[in-house]
């Protein structure tokens, strides 16, 4: 009985055996050239596509055994970004490998022409996963910045890719944007994306050259430059330091940043402050003509980190008066900037329409068609709340200390 019972489970296990397939799609690590970046620009033909591909030797070892770059970009033109891609394996020893993509970036003149194709086939391509940061190479080709060696990283795109993030929780002025991100704001309604700028720095060609990183100061170097502003696909234009920290303040996209204050009625000098917690609400109302207005309540939770004036922080006064600065600063800075993206760009970089359509749909219904538009002239009011933490381990500022013995 035993025996027979033996011989029914290694049957069943053969049975098993044989309805299990293999791994029919398997591929081996060394015969891919894993990409790290792609750079897409616009081309009278169609399209430049960069690729920043990760050279295995040289990222193995801790030193360097040959000297070769830890990258290599290969360049190739193409009706489309497949085409491109395909035409790439001309010169590229391996099969393209685009799963651990870390960054996107486009040309200024293709962003301004328009995403939506390269978005499509993003979108489309089943190797493509959607946690890679997408960005627009300010000024320039996407081409000359991922010809870029970096320090402290091997890998140029994972310093883009660890340096947005980075930049984005402590300083607010760019955006860690990413695909699904993009895609979802343009088919939402009501408002306009943007995206993270980027910049070379120095002399282009000097750049490619691992032998520049041997100086202490790099003569070039990629850097993150304000926030590009789109109406629909289409770049429009370009936001400055603070114009970018009011749109992240507004979208509620910010971890920590720094910024200052004019000393209350104390003369010359400033205060130092850093902002650890921000909140803001967007209000749909209807104004006194009958049209849609807005009303933006923004809180903010923040510490002082230096005193350049004679100002006794042991005093609630003190403390009242400088959040009263700060909230002045922050209202009238708010304020101007959105007036500012409505006069000259004319697009809803905000949700100012995401937030009548969810509040209001009835009056979204009807300014829907033509809402950039309408948003250039919207009257919208700005309130800000302030409330300081903590003001350091000492009240008195050293200097007036100093002065006073």
């Amino acid at each position: 009985m035993k025996e027979r019972l033996r011989g029914l489970m290694l049957a069943g296990l053969l049975l098993h055996a044989s309805l299990l397939t293999g791994c029919w799609n398997r591929r081996e690590l060394n015969d891919l050239a894993v990409v790290v970046a792609l750079g897409v620009d616009l081309e009278e033909t169609g399209y430049l596509v960069t690729v920043q591909v990760v050279n295995p030797n040289e990222v193995r070892s801790q030193r360097s055994s040959s000297g070769s770059a830890s990258v290599v970009t290969y360049t190739e033109k193409g009706v489309s970004i497949p085409d491109a891609l395909q035409r790439m394996l001309g010169k590229v020893p391996r099969q393209l490998y685009l799963s651990h993509l870390r960054v996107m970036v486009f040309g200024e003149s293709l962003a301004r022409k328009g995403l939506i194709d390269v978005l499509d086939y993003a979108a489309r391509e089943h190797d493509l996963r959607n946690d890679f940061y997408m960005l627009v190479a300010k000024g320039s080709k996407a081409r000359d910045v991922l010809s870029v060696v970096t320090p402290f990283e091997k890998i140029p795109a994972e310093s883009l890719f660890s340096s947005i993030m980075v930049s984005n929780k402590k300083w607010a002025a760019t955006g860690r944007i990413k695909l699904q991100h993009f895609i979802t704001v343009l088919d939402r309604g009501g408002s306009n994306p943007v995206l993270s700028g980027v910049r070379v720095e120095g002399d282009k060609k000097k750049g490619r050259n691992n032998d520049f990183l041997r100086e202490i100061r790099p003569e070039t170097m990629l850097k993150h430059e304000g926030l590009a502003v789109f109406r629909k696909d289409k770049l429009v234009g370009w936001l400055g330091e603070d114009d970018s920290k009011t749109v992240n303040y507004m979208i509620n996209n910010v971890s920590g940043t720094t910024g200052f204050v004019p000393c209350p009625g104390r003369g010359k000098g400033s205060i130092g402050v850093s902002i650890v917690q921000s909140k803001t609400s967007i209000k749909a109302v209807k104004g006194e003509d009958g049209k849609p207005a807005f009303k933006v309540r923004h809180v903010l939770e923040a510490n002082v980190d230096d005193v350049q004036c004679e100002l006794d922080l042991s005093d609630p006064g003190s403390i009242t008066l400088i959040e009263k600065e700060l909230e002045d600063l922050a209202r009238g800075n708010t304020a101007s900037n959105i007036r500012e993206v409505q006069r000259k760009f004319a697009s809803d970089i905000y949700g100012f329409g995401e937030a009548l359509h969810r509040q209001m749909p009835k009056e979204w219904a009807k300014y829907k068609s033509e809402w950039d538009s309408y948003f250039k002239t919207a009257k919208i009011e700005v309130n800000v709340e302030v409330a300081l933490r903590k003001v350091g381990s000492i009240l008195q500022p050293l200097k007036k200390d100093m002065e006073g013995r």
